[in-house]
């Protein structure tokens, strides 16, 4: 897969470097595509770049926000924070992120004495078998 693609802006094709995206947004008929050097408003749609856009890398947090992954400082139950912006989550797309990420917690104040010593406080959402350890 491409690490970039084109976007038709103002009679000429500008790159856009997948890694360099920070955020998409949708506005009526475009798009506000958010990256490291600056702010483009192609005529696309969010669906049309979701198609295009690595889907583990990228996920939607409402309707009309698409975010990097890898841009995600935190994220609560209601709300996902980037650097520059705070998104709101609907439950649908929640749920959806949290089968692309993997989560680690304290397993010190666990109240389930039975849980597995293998997990060591690590849930893997993203459907990819664990890693085995190493001696």
């Amino acid at each position: 897969m491409q690490s970039f693609f084109f976007i038709h802006l103002k009679k000429k094709y500008v790159r856009i470097a997948i890694g360099e995206i920070r955020y998409i947004l949708s506005l009526d008929h475009h798009v506000k595509i958010v990256t490291d050097h600056g702010i483009y408003i192609p005529f696309l749609s969010i669906k049309q770049l979701e198609t295009i856009l690595p889907a583990d890398q990228f996920c939607r947090v409402n309707r009309s926000t698409l975010v990097a992954l890898n841009r995600i400082v935190s994220f609560d139950r209601h709300t996902v924070t980037l650097k520059d912006g705070v998104f709101t989550f609907s439950d649908k797309y929640r749920k959806l992120m949290e089968g692309k990420i993997k989560l680690l917690w304290s397993t010190a104040n666990a109240k389930d004495d039975n849980a597995d010593p293998e997990t060591h406080g690590f849930i893997d959402f993203s459907g990819t078998p664990p890693l085995s350890q190493t001696a």
